[in-house]
Order: structure tokens, then C-alpha cells, then sequence
């Protein structure tokens, strides 16, 4: 098992399980976009003191302006606010209406598109940590939320992932170990100062945070052997891609109109048992036209249908999981039972382009959604970790983001 060296980059809380890092809250915001330096697979982690720009994006469903503004928030490592002021965390002004929109061109369905960056002429960030950006009506109620990071890098993170685990071996579950090298960063108190939080595809049900350094030395952190870094290893996800919305496309059994509104019926999914070899984005999903271009304020939208041939399960709910859904479990996204054809499911309001699903299941009074029972837990899962580590000094009135890792456990194995 090859080792993955990553430079300084980019929880088991209650409070994490309803959040995520791209999250409408409002039936009327639709195709969150967030995206570091033009490139949608990088995760939303800026080196403070760079040229790195981060864009914000978002769809409401009218084509009448509506004045919306940003709030910007630092966070600790937990995503609670900040003991800072305004002043401590910004340079500029926060608040600030959001004053670059284009009107939809040549949809069935009418929507503004809104966008802007950050840092821009009106602000810029100071501090490395966690950010939360509110998307805020005229009312001054949030609408829509954005969280991302910066980090000050000043430790590295070697990191590993393999099928070895104390559960089982090569079988259904992943490992993940790191260690964080600070040969010229002072901690004087790791055991106590230091926080890891570790992300599987993004996922805020099943992050673990507030985890401890199992072996301490004058030079490193060592997070090795943890039974609380032990994810369950899931499968490929799903995808589906449909780029015009009278041409049927991958995974797309057929399309059509029926006034107002396009619709998409996917191929009915069945459950798996074995490890699909499919290629994936790990959850991601793409805006995306046949021609290519003009995708902000050209895609339409259409209903997408999905359908799930599976026997009626009690004891919770099942749901689909991706980036396009928020990560989180609403009424948007849940599955429901159609007891005469023996199906789940669901339809959701999306737009153009290419989206990564996977089926999960959440029990009763649950907070983590699990894959067994229709996608299954291997090993082998080309799985993507986000691994960060803060500092809070003595006396500190925030947590420094220091250094991160990211791999991926494919690449680390091979």
C-alpha cells in the first residue's frame, strides 16, 4: 500500500448532520455552484494570501430580480460561529448585494441566475478557518448556504487508506490513517490545541471530527489505527447524464413534455451485490448543454424520475445521496413506496447536465444514512477523503485551519 503525500490544501456532531457545504434552503434557489480557481473538482479550500477565487452561483426560479445579499461568517471547527468581529476576520465591507444576474435564455422553465466571488472589491478574507457564506432575501432571511475554507499552511499531511481494518479485511469498510509533520510549527499542547476533522465525498452524516492523535513526537502527529476512522466503504455511484431535454441520454430510459415542464424517467435501478466498476465523481454533479456552452443561463430544467424496484422496507426512509441533493435528507429527495409496482420513488426539479446518485437508507431517529440493502460496502470504492487539521492556541479566540490532505483511495493504492 503506497503511501500518498499531499501538501497543505484543503464529524460526528449532531450539528453537522443537517449542514453541508452547498445547501438551498429554499425551494425557490435551485444549482448551487461553488467553484476554487475555474476547476469543479477541487474541493472549496483557499490558501489565505493567494490569487485563489472562489465563485458562488445560484438559480432563482423567476425572471423577475430579486436583491439578494452575502453574509459572510467565520466558524470553528464544528461550523458554530466564531468568538471574532466583522473586523477581525474581514477586510472590506460584508452584506453586499449580489449585483452580477443574467435572465434565463430560451428555456421552458424561467429562472435568474446569480453570481459573484470572493475575495472581490468589497472584501477580502484575513484569517484561515472555516467560512459560511448566507445567501440572504430582502427580508433579510437565508435562502441558500456556502461553506468553504481557508487554510494557512503550515503543517503537511502524509495520508493512507486500505481494506485492512480492525472490522474486516478487504472485505466491506476502509481505514483511513495520517500523520501531520510540524518540523517548524511550534504546538505546544497537541493532545489539546490540535482538531482533525475527516470527510468522506463530502458528506457531513458520517464525518468524523474531534478525533485525537493516537502517537505524539517531537515532529508529528500520528492518527493510525482508530476504529473511528473506519468508514463504510459503499459503492460507485450511479449516473445519469442528459444535456438536452429532447434527446434521451445516459441512463435516460425516455423523455418528453407535458406542459409546463420536461420530463426524465431514469432506467428502474435494482440493488447491487457486487462492486460496480463503473467510473464515477464521487458525487458531484456538472451543468452541462449538447452544445456546450452557455450552461449558467441556457440549460433548461426538467423533472428527473427516479425509480428503485426494491420490497417495502420498514424502520426508516430510503433517500438519494449527491452533491445535487445537498448531501442532506429533505422531502426533495426521499424515496417513496409505490406499493403497486413494488418501486421507490422520487422526482426532482434539476438542471441539465451530468449527476453522480447513490440510494442510501436512514433509520428511524438516525443521523448517518447507510448503503446496505441497495448499493452495498466494498472495500475496494474509489472513496474521496478530506482530511483537516486545526489549531487552537492557548488563549486563541478561533481555530486556524493549518494543513489538509486529500486522497482518494484508488490513487493511493496504485
Amino acid at each position: 500500500m503506497k503511501r500518498l503525500l499531499l501538501y497543505s490544501l484543503f464529524f460526528l456532531f449532531a450539528s453537522f448532520v443537517q449542514a453541508q457545504f452547498m445547501n438551498s434552503l429554499s425551494s425557490r434557489i435551485r444549482s448551487l455552484g461553488m467553484v476554487l480557481n475555474d476547476n469543479a473538482m477541487d474541493p472549496p479550500v483557499m490558501h489565505l494570501g493567494s490569487d485563489d477565487v472562489l465563485s458562488f452561483s445560484f438559480d432563482e426560479m423567476s425572471h423577475e430580480y430579486r436583491r439578494f445579499t452575502y453574509k459572510i461568517t467565520h466558524c470553528n471547527y464544528r461550523w458554530e460561529q466564531s468568538d471574532l468581529f466583522e473586523i477581525d476576520y474581514l477586510d472590506g465591507f460584508n452584506e453586499m448585494p449580489i449585483e452580477d444576474w443574467e435572465n434565463s435564455e430560451n428555456t421552458t422553465v424561467l429562472y435568474t441566475n446569480y453570481s459573484f466571488t470572493i475575495p472581490n472589491e468589497n472584501v477580502a478574507l484575513k484569517l484561515s478557518g472555516n467560512y459560511k457564506v448566507e445567501i440572504l432575501d430582502d427580508d433579510d432571511l437565508p435562502v441558500a448556504e456556502f461553506r468553504f475554507l481557508v487554510v494557512e499552511p503550515r503543517v503537511a499531511v502524509s495520508a493512507s487508506v486500505s481494506g485492512n481494518t480492525d472490522i474486516d479485511l478487504n472485505r466491506n469498510h476502509q481505514q483511513v490513517s495520517f500523520t501531520v509533520h510540524h518540523p517548524k510549527y511550534n504546538i505546544p499542547n497537541p493532545a489539546n490545541e490540535i482538531y482533525a476533522v475527516v470527510y468522506q465525498n463530502r458528506r457531513f452524516d458520517n464525518a468524523v471530527a474531534g478525533i485525537k492523535p493516537t502517537h505524539i513526537t517531537g515532529n508529528s502527529l500520528q492518527y493510525v489505527y482508530n476504529e473511528k476512522l473506519i468508514f463504510d466503504g459503499g459503492n460507485e455511484f450511479r449516473r445519469f447524464e442528459i444535456t438536452d431535454p429532447d434527446i434521451p441520454g445516459m441512463n435516460i430510459s425516455s423523455v418528453g413534455y407535458s406542459e409546463p415542464y420536461y420530463h426524465a424517467d431514469l432506467y428502474t435501478d435494482t440493488p447491487q451485490n457486487f462492486h460496480s466498476t463503473r467510473r464515477d465523481e464521487n458525487g458531484r454533479y456538472f451543468v452541462n448543454t449538447l452544445e456546450g456552452y452557455g450552461t449558467d443561463i441556457e440549460a433548461d430544467y426538467l423533472f428527473v424520475h427516479f425509480s428503485l424496484k426494491a420490497p417495502y422496507r420498514s424502520g426508516g426512509n430510503y433517500y438519494l445521496l449527491g452533491d445535487f441533493c445537498g448531501n442532506i435528507f429533505g422531502s426533495d429527495n426521499k424515496l417513496l413506496y409505490d406499493a403497486e409496482n413494488s418501486v421507490y420513488r422520487s422526482a426532482m426539479l434539476l438542471k441539465l447536465g451530468l449527476y453522480n446518485y447513490s440510494y442510501v437508507w436512514l433509520p428511524d431517529n438516525g443521523k448517518q444514512a447507510l448503503f446496505d440493502g441497495v448499493e452495498g460496502n466494498f472495500y475496494d470504492t474509489d472513496n474521496e477523503y478530506l482530511i483537516l487539521i486545526y489549531h487552537r492556541e492557548f488563549a486563541s479566540r478561533y481555530d486556524k485551519l493549518i494543513g489538509a490532505g486529500r486522497l482518494n483511495y484508488k490513487l493511493s493504492n496504485n
